[in-house]
């Protein structure tokens, strides 16, 4: 988990997807940018595949979120992925147990997240 500053409570890594990125591209830069971890999605495919057709793996949840500035609301999709860690060392953020997520700073639906992330992994 990571702290965010600006809002005041602990986040999984995350960002946007910047152009020319595929998602699962923007995981692997996001996790190590905002922790010093290297980690590859996992997530289920299909076997897809033709010419010029990568499959991606998919997410383990799309959330649609309302989000409200002061002068602005707009929609934001998060694509919300497992991971795996490959290497790397945790140079910002923190580690948690499921046992910690209720003490924790956080927003209700991320807790969600996280409860489930745990209950999949098991």
């Amino acid at each position: 988990m990571v702290y965010h500053e600006r809002l005041g409570v602990w986040l999984y890594p995350g960002g946007h997807v910047e152009q020319g990125e595929t998602p699962s591209e923007a995981v692997v830069r996001e996790f190590r940018e905002e922790t010093g971890l290297v980690v590859e999605p996992v997530g289920t495919t299909l076997g897809i595949s033709g010419d010029g057709v990568v499959e991606e793996p998919l997410p383990f949840a799309i959330l649609r979120e309302t989000v409200r500035y002061p002068h602005e609301t707009h929609i934001h999709y998060d694509l919300v992925f497992l991971v795996r860690r490959l290497g790397g060392s945790l140079n910002n953020g923190m580690w948690i147990s499921e046992a910690e997520l209720d003490g924790l700073k956080t927003y209700t639906n991320v807790r969600q997240v996280l409860r489930r992330a745990f209950s999949a992994v098991r």
